[in-house]
C-alpha cells in the first residue's frame, strides 16, 4: 500500500512540477527510473559544445523559423514574422515609430534625455532601419544566417533549477554594406525532471554528446534541428525554440550592434526578454520584444565619487562584499553579483564610454582605499586597479573587447576575442576538411575547454536513479496560459516590471553553477 500511496504521490508532483515550471501538461505515459552514465567520455567540443561547422548550422536552422515558432507559440491572432521583427527593431527608434510597442526614449530623465533602468540610453540607434528590412530572405540585402548553436550546460544551477542555456547566433549579411549586427537567442532550458535535481539534465547532455559520434554533417543538422524546435519529447524536454524560455524566470536575446546610419556608428550590446503584453486587465494580449538591462553591466560613473547619483554609495558599498568573489585565482572562476538597480541599458564597446570603468575611478580615492582596505583584510595582492579591471571583464563590452589582453593581477590576462565579436561571421577555418565559423582565442584556448571539461566530468559523474516522466504528444501553445501577463498601462515601465517578474521567479537560485560562479557571458 505504502508503494501504491508513494507512486500517486510521485505522479501528481510531476503535475505540479510542470505547471509551476512552465511546461505543457502533456500525458504521463509512465515512470521509470532513469539514469544514464557515460563512461570514458570525450566529446569533441566544435560538434557537442560550439556548432560553428557551416554546413551544418546552415541547414539545421534559421532566423525564419526562429520567429515563425515564437509567433506560433504565441497564438495571437494576426501576429507574424514581419511584424514581430518590426517591433523589435522599433525599440531603437524615438517615438511615437510604428506605434506596436515600446521605443527608446519612452523613459526619460528630467531633462528629456532617454534612459532605461534610469541611466542614459543612447537613442535612437541606427539599427532603427531594420523595422523595414526582410531578414528571412537570402536574396535580399540585410539577410541573417546563422553562426552558432551552442550548448552552455555549464550554466545551469547546481541543483538543477534549470538546465542551463541553448543559444542561436545569427549574423546579419554584410554583403548589405551599412554595417554588421548580431542576434544571440540564449534559451534558458526547464528542468523535465526537477526531483531528479542536476541529474534531470542528463537526458539533454545525452544528446549532445552523440553528436561528438554522428560523422555525417546532414544527420548532425536534422539532430539538431529536432532539438531547437521539438525539443526531446520522450524525455520531457521542451524545444529551445520555445517563447517561455526567453521570458521572465527564463533566457533573454541579446544583441551585438554596429550599423551605419544618421546616427553616430558606435558597438554596442543590449538585451531584451519576450513578454505578453496587455493595455488593461482584460485588454488583447501582444507578444513584444522588451528592451531590458545588460547583465553584469553597472554603469561606468558608478565607479566615480564624482557622480551625483543616489545609487553611487550603495554601489560602492556593494561592490566591496564582492572583491572576495573577483579575487579568482583563474580567468574562468572570475564573477560578481551587480543588483540590477546598478545595471545599465547598454554596453559600449568603443573608447571613451560608460563602459570602461577604469576611466570613471580614482585610483586614490576614498573608493579605492576601501577597496585597499577589504584586499589588505582578505590577504590579496590584487590592486584596487586590477579589481576594476577584473569587473569590467564581466561585462558584455569588456568580455567583447574593452578588456582584451588586460593584465588582470596575479598572473591572469583576459583571452582576446576577434575585434568586438568571439564568433565571426566572415572568416571560417578548416577543422577536420570541413568550414567552421571562426572562433575567438578566448572561446578556443579558455573558455572551450573549461566548458568541455565540465560536461565531460558531468556525463561520466555517479547520479542517483530517480523517476523521470515520460512524456509524448503536446503542443507549445497549451503552456502559454500559465505565463504572468502584464500589463502596458503607460504608467509603470514595462522593463521595471519584467526584471521585478524575472528576479521573483529566479529567487533562491544557487549561486553556483556547474561551471563555477554564475557568469552572463
Amino acid at each position: 500500500m505504502f508503494n501504491k500511496i508513494k507512486k500517486v504521490t510521485q505522479l501528481r508532483k510531476i503535475f505540479l512540477l510542470m505547471l509551476l515550471g512552465g511546461m505543457p501538461v502533456l500525458s504521463v505515459a509512465q515512470v521509470f527510473p532513469v539514469c544514464p552514465i557515460l563512461t570514458n567520455v570525450n566529446v569533441d567540443a566544435r560538434r557537442s559544445l560550439m556548432v560553428t561547422e557551416v554546413n551544418v548550422v546552415r541547414r539545421a536552422i534559421s532566423l525564419r523559423e526562429v520567429m515563425d515558432k515564437l509567433v506560433d507559440d504565441s497564438g495571437i491572432a494576426g501576429l507574424n514574422r514581419r511584424r514581430l521583427w518590426a517591433q523589435w527593431w522599433d525599440t531603437q527608434n524615438a517615438g511615437p515609430g510604428l506605434g506596436l510597442g515600446a521605443n527608446c526614449d519612452d523613459r526619460t530623465d528630467p531633462l528629456g534625455n532617454p534612459t532605461l533602468n534610469g541611466f542614459p540610453l543612447d537613442c535612437p540607434r541606427n539599427e532603427g532601419s531594420e523595422v523595414s528590412s526582410n531578414p528571412f530572405d537570402p536574396s535580399q540585402p540585410g539577410f541573417y544566417y546563422p553562426i552558432a548553436l551552442v550548448n552552455r550546460l555549464d550554466l545551469a544551477p547546481e541543483d538543477g533549477s534549470n538546465c542551463g542555456e541553448y543559444r542561436a547566433i545569427f549574423a546579419r549579411d554584410p554583403a548589405a554594406g551599412d554595417g554588421r549586427n548580431f542576434l544571440i537567442f540564449e534559451a534558458k532550458l526547464p528542468n523535465p525532471n526537477p526531483d531528479c535535481g542536476i541529474d534531470g539534465c542528463r537526458g539533454i547532455a545525452t544528446f549532445w554528446a552523440k553528436l561528438s559520434r554522428v560523422n555525417d554533417p546532414a544527420t548532425r543538422a536534422r539532430m539538431l534541428h529536432s532539438f531547437y524546435f521539438e525539443g526531446l519529447p520522450a524525455q520531457g524536454v521542451s524545444p529551445v525554440i520555445d517563447v517561455r524560455n526567453f521570458g521572465p524566470g527564463a533566457g533573454q536575446i541579446r544583441t551585438n550592434q554596429f550599423m551605419s546610419g544618421p546616427n553616430s556608428q558606435e558597438w554596442q550590446l543590449r538585451e531584451f526578454k519576450l513578454a505578453l503584453l496587455q493595455t488593461q486587465p482584460q485588454g488583447r494580449q501582444s507578444l513584444q520584444f522588451v528592451p531590458v538591462s545588460t547583465k553584469t553591466t553597472p554603469w561606468g560613473e558608478l565607479f566615480s565619487e564624482q557622480f551625483n547619483s543616489p545609487l553611487t554609495v550603495p554601489f560602492m558599498r556593494h561592490y566591496i562584499t564582492q572583491v572576495d568573489e573577483l579575487d579568482a585565482r583563474n580567468i574562468t572562476q572570475l564573477a560578481y553579483a551587480v543588483p540590477n538597480q546598478f545595471n545599465s541599458g547598454q554596453s559600449t564597446e568603443q573608447l571613451p564610454s560608460e563602459s570602461d570603468y577604469l576611466s570613471h575611478f580614482n585610483s586614490s580615492g576614498l573608493f579605492s582605499r576601501a577597496i585597499q582596505a577589504r584586499l589588505n583584510r582578505i590577504g590579496s595582492n590584487l590592486t584596487p586597479d586590477e579589481t576594476v579591471k577584473r569587473a569590467r571583464t564581466q561585462s558584455c563590452a569588456g568580455c567583447h573587447e574593452l578588456s582584451n589582453n588586460d593584465a588582470l593581477g596575479n598572473g591572469l590576462v583576459w583571452p582576446s576575442s576577434l575585434g568586438f565579436v568571439h564568433i565571426h561571421e566572415q572568416l571560417t577555418e578548416q577543422i577536420n576538411g570541413t568550414d567552421h565559423f571562426r572562433i575567438s582565442p578566448a572561446l578556443a584556448d579558455v573558455f572551450l575547454p573549461h566548458r568541455e571539461r565540465i560536461f565531460e566530468s558531468y556525463l561520466g559523474s555517479d547520479c542517483q536513479s530517480c523517476p523521470q516522466p515520460l512524456i509524448s504528444g503536446g503542443n507549445a501553445d497549451e503552456g502559454l496560459s500559465i505565463i504572468s501577463v502584464l500589463v502596458d498601462d503607460g504608467v509603470n515601465p514595462l522593463a521595471s516590471q519584467l526584471e521585478s517578474l524575472d528576479a521573483t521567479l529566479k529567487f533562491g537560485w544557487p549561486s553556483d553553477t556547474l561551471g563555477g560562479p554564475a557568469q552572463t557571458h
